[in-house]
C-alpha cells in the first residue's frame, strides 16, 4: 500500500489559480469545526470545493458504527458523484477544522467544463485519486488485520520534516480512539488495547497523551509496503 494515498493522508492539490476562478461564480461558506453540513439523502445541485480548513466524509448505520472514507484538504473538489448523477448523497460530510467552503452551482459547472481545461483537469484528478484512495482503503480491510490497519494508519500520518525527538517522528494529525475506530473500523476498547500491544512492542510511545512513532519502525514499514508492490 503506498501511504500517499491512505484515508487521511491526501494529496495536496491547492491551485491558486482555481481559487481565483471560482471565487466569484461560487457561494462562500465558513463554518465553524465539527459541524456537519451535508447528510445522506440531500441533493446536491452544486459541487463544493475546499477553501480553507479540512473536512471528512463518513458512513454510518443503524447500529451506530461510522466509517471515515477520507478527509480533504484545501484545493478539492467533492459532491461531483451526487450532483452529476443526480441521486441523494449516502455520506456525512463534516468540517473537522474552521473552513472556508465555495459551493460551485451546477450550471456553472457545466459551463466551466466545456470552458476551462484547467478546471476539467482538477475536478478530474480530485475523482480519480478518491477513488484510488477507495481502492486502497479495501485492500487494507481485506489484506491487513485491525492491529496492522491501526499502525499503517499511523504510519501514514507521520512528519517526518520535523524530529522534536531522536528516534521518534510526531503524528502530523492528533486521533482520539473514537476517531481511530472510525478510520480503520474498530471498537473503541479494541483500539485501546491494541495501542498498549503497539506501545508495548516499540512501534510507537504515548506523549503528552499523543502518539509518537518510532522511527526505524516506521521506515521499516515503508519499505515492506514497497516491496509487496
Amino acid at each position: 500500500m503506498d501511504f500517499g494515498y491512505s484515508t487521511l493522508t491526501t494529496p495536496d492539490l491547492y491551485d491558486d489559480r482555481i481559487v481565483e476562478l471560482l471565487e466569484p461564480l461560487s457561494v462562500k461558506l465558513s463554518l465553524p469545526a465539527k459541524y456537519i453540513f451535508s447528510r445522506p439523502g440531500e441533493n446536491l445541485g452544486f459541487i463544493y470545493f475546499v477553501r480553507k480548513g479540512r473536512t471528512k466524509h463518513f458512513m454510518d448505520n443503524s447500529d451506530g458504527l461510522s466509517k471515515i472514507l477520507y478527509t480533504l484538504t484545501p484545493g478539492w473538489f467533492f459532491g461531483e458523484t451526487p450532483c452529476f448523477l443526480d441521486i441523494p448523497t449516502g455520506l456525512y460530510s463534516q468540517t473537522e477544522t474552521e473552513t472556508v467552503l465555495f459551493k460551485v452551482p451546477n450550471d456553472v459547472i457545466q459551463r466551466l467544463l466545456v470552458e476551462n481545461e484547467l478546471f476539467r483537469q482538477k475536478l478530474l484528478q480530485c475523482s480519480c485519486y478518491k477513488l484510488l484512495i477507495l481502492r486502497f482503503e479495501v485492500a487494507n480491510l481485506t489484506f491487513h488485520s485491525c492491529k496492522k490497519r491501526l499502525l499503517r494508519l499511523f504510519a501514514s500520518s507521520v512528519d517526518t520534516e520535523n524530529v522534536t525527538d531522536p528516534g521518534w517522528y510526531n503524528l502530523k494529525i492528533r486521533y482520539t480512539q473514537s476517531e481511530l475506530g472510525e478510520i480503520i473500523g474498530g471498537a473503541r476498547v479494541t483500539i485501546s488495547r491494541q495501542m498498549n500491544e503497539l506501545c508495548c512492542e516499540g512501534y510507537i510511545r504515548m506523549v503528552n497523551r499523543r502518539v509518537q512513532m518510532n522511527a526505524e519502525e516506521y521506515h521499516k514499514l515503508v519499505h515492506s509496503s514497497e516491496d509487496d508492490m
